[in-house]
């Protein structure tokens, strides 16, 4: 394996980790831990919103981090932070250590986002770039997919999961702690400049309607799924979430053959898809088919707005990821606020048709072809 795939190698087992397995098993999990923990609706729904608190927290402290520490380092301690988030997580006993270890996960998550940006920009040369962030980003359907199946395996031995996770976790950390390459960062500029934040102004509108567009599907799927003929199976509509999401490391070939503009369209267009047949129907395979499509949009999505990132920060693309993924994080946060008068107003299948609107509104804020010019 040349150097190059082995830098995108580790990104995605890390991401896996830091995404897929620590960020959301959460949300699987909850039906099996909620009672044993006495979590309440409202409880774990205030764990889920500090969380998302401190996943911004965790994005947004890498403007002073990364001036004095190395991506690699940083990697490390939040691999490290994830580790002992998931301990927390497998020996509570109470719901406030529980709590701690998932907002932990929250921050964790925050600090592995931006130093893989980083490192391809100075470790795989400029051709490969865009095609290695969206491979790294198919870690989370990796994550997803290994989540499900294990649960799937375990069932509601939610101890025993987390006992599981941790060990996988600690391989993914030694590895990455072997394979993970050093960066000259002393020639970069760290000068946090707000006109510099928002040189990104439309992709900053684009990615709050993204997260926007995804938050009702995060947070209430697997809710609708326990309302349907289907609940039996639930684990599985998890794992096709996770296989769409590995499908959608294509997208950097996509890329390159289409543009990024026809790309980003394509993906507002087939996020209303996956929105609106999730609930257009109880049919198993239709909603199959829309979480796949969900999964494969969400990742899809992941890699778009990296190359548009990439090209308004071409100077400090750590920047560019970060400012996408606070904005992904915020508009997901206002969505999810959002979801939960309208499902009381709507029901299921107005909440998603609504949602499935938002990401056709995308539209109107794609790129300009001028804005992504190779620089």
């Amino acid at each position: 394996m040349n150097k190059q795939n082995e830098i995108v190698f580790t990104g995605i087992v890390f991401i896996a980790m830091a995404y897929g397995i620590s960020r959301f098993s959460y949300g699987l999990l909850l039906p099996y831990f909620g009672e044993d923990l006495g979590l309440s609706n409202q409880v774990s729904g205030v764990i889920s919103s500090i969380s998302y608190l401190t996943y911004c927290l965790g994005l947004v402290s890498m403007f002073t981090i990364f001036k004095n520490y190395q991506p690699r380092a940083i990697l490390l301690i939040s691999g490290s932070l994830s580790l002992y988030g998931l301990y927390n997580l497998m020996v509570a006993e109470e719901y406030p250590l529980f709590g701690a270890g998932v907002i932990i996960l929250g921050y964790a998550a925050g600090l592995a986002t931006a130093p893989f940006g980083q490192i391809i920009k100075e470790k795989v040369s400029y051709g490969y770039q865009d095609r290695s962030n969206s491979w790294i980003n198919t870690g989370i359907g990796v994550g997803l997919i290994l989540v499900g199946v294990i649960v799937w395996l375990v069932g509601d031995a939610w101890r025993i999961s987390y006992a599981i996770f941790l060990l996988i976790s600690l391989i993914i950390m030694y590895f990455s702690y072997k394979k993970l390459p050093k960066v000259e960062m002393s020639h970069l500029n760290y000068q946090t400049d707000l006109r510099n934040i928002f040189v990104g102004r439309k992709m900053i509108i684009s990615t709050v309607l993204l997260g926007i567009g995804t938050s009702a599907y995060w947070t209430y799927f697997q809710s609708y799924v326990f309302q349907t003929p289907h609940d039996d199976v639930k684990n599985l509509f998890w794992i096709m979430l996770g296989v769409g999401g590995v499908l959608g490391g294509f997208a950097g070939h996509m890329n390159e053959r289409l543009g990024t503009v026809k790309i980003h369209m394509l993906t507002c267009v087939l996020l209303a898809i996956a929105n609106v047949t999730l609930v257009v129907t109880e049919n198993f395979f239709l909603m199959v088919f829309s979480t796949a499509l969900f999964g494969l949009v969400y990742v899809f999505a992941m890699g778009v707005y990296a190359f548009w990132c990439a090209r308004c920060y071409t100077e400090y693309p750590a920047m560019g990821i970060i400012v996408t993924f606070v904005s992904l994080a915020a508009g997901q946060f206002m969505g999810t606020f959002l979801a939960g008068f309208l499902l009381e107003r709507f029901g299921y299948q107005g909440l998603f048709y609504i949602y499935g609107a938002f990401s056709f509104l995308n539209l109107f804020f794609r790129p300009l072809a001028e804005e992504l010019a190779d620089i």
